[in-house]
């Protein structure tokens, strides 16, 4: 398996002091426009997929509280979550499928994130169906609401991907049960700072039932490990973000035989990890690597650091 790598939005250093309050007022009315715009984009798809079920928050507070700032009820300097939502419909092939959806709060002007799962997919139909999608979505012009015809493009092409029932095809459905392969896999960032990303993060390896741990700061450390197909859910949709440099350092992968997946864990559960972090300038802490190389150690994993930082680990 290999890394992939994405460039972040970035912004320029070196505005004068004066025009500071100017530059912040127009920051907030952008943020206005694009969050009206978000509202309005997905009231219109919570009223086309109406049915009980069909359309799902995945925070109600998110959306009142995105709809008190704009009705300018709450600082945009409170406004600490973001859109996100799950369809689960049926194509007209009878495909069952799950699309979700999270929106920063400068979309239109960057891409939403959306991923889908079907139970009538394979492994490689889920993998290349949503690295079609991606670059679906990638090929729009920014700034353009896209999510309407995104759904429908995934409706109308899902069953391009469908592969004839064999009883031989492992498929997403019921998938804890028949993925018998564990998997640990050691993902590099450049750094991880975004509060949304680093509760992204959490949130994810929950839903998938993953344990490790996540590192932030420069550079950042992720560690996954669970049911294969799992951990490669993971990777789909942890790279789908807007990342400086994302790659895959390691990946383990162990057949269970009949064997409890908890017997080949080396993390009782999945958390973020704080290891003394030291200021740097701006807004980068760096982790004491000398503990790192600890933890890892106690969990026979030392020789993960060496991968990380190209050079051999000491205790702290």
């Amino acid at each position: 398996m290999s890394g992939n790598q994405q460039n972040t939005v970035g912004t320029e250093d070196g505005a004068q002091v004066g025009a500071q309050d100017q530059e912040d007022n127009d920051s907030e009315i952008d943020a206005m426009e694009m969050l009206e715009l978000q509202l309005s984009e997905v009231e219109l798809l919570e009223s086309m997929y109406s049915k009980l079920g069909e359309f799902q928050y995945d925070d109600k507070i998110a959306i009142n509280d995105i709809k008190r700032y704009v009705n300018g009820q709450l600082h945009y300097d409170h406004l600490h979550t973001r859109i996100g939502f799950i369809i689960e419909t049926i194509d007209e092939h009878s495909n069952k499928v799950e699309i979700m959806c999270r929106l920063a709060h400068e979309y239109p002007t960057i891409y939403p994130e959306i991923f889908v799962r079907s139970e009538n997919l394979s492994k490689a139909g889920y993998r290349n169906f949503n690295d079609a999608l991606f670059d679906y979505i990638q090929s729009m012009d920014h700034g353009e609401i896209c999510l309407c015809q995104t759904v429908q493009w995934i409706l109308d092409n899902l069953q391009n991907f469908v592969e004839p029932r064999n009883e031989n095809i492992v498929t997403l459905s019921n998938k804890a049960n028949i993925d018998t392969t564990f998997s640990r896999l050691w993902i590099y960032s450049h750094h991880i700072y975004s509060k949304t990303k680093r509760k992204d993060i959490l949130e994810m390896a929950s839903e998938l039932k993953l344990t490790g741990f996540s590192l932030p700061g420069k550079p950042g450390v992720i560690c996954i490990e669970g049911y294969s197909l799992h951990v490669e859910e993971f990777w789909q949709r942890i790279r789908r973000m807007c990342w400086k440099r994302l790659m895959i350092k390691e990946k383990e992968d162990c057949e269970l035989d009949g064997k409890d997946i908890d017997e080949f864990r080396k993390f009782g559960k999945f958390e973020e990890k704080n290891f003394s972090p030291r200021s740097g300038k701006a807004r980068e802490y760096h982790m004491d690597l000398g503990m790192l190389y600890q933890f890892l150690e106690e969990r026979q994993c030392s020789h993960i650091f060496s991968l990380y930082f190209g050079v051999d680990g000491q205790k702290a």
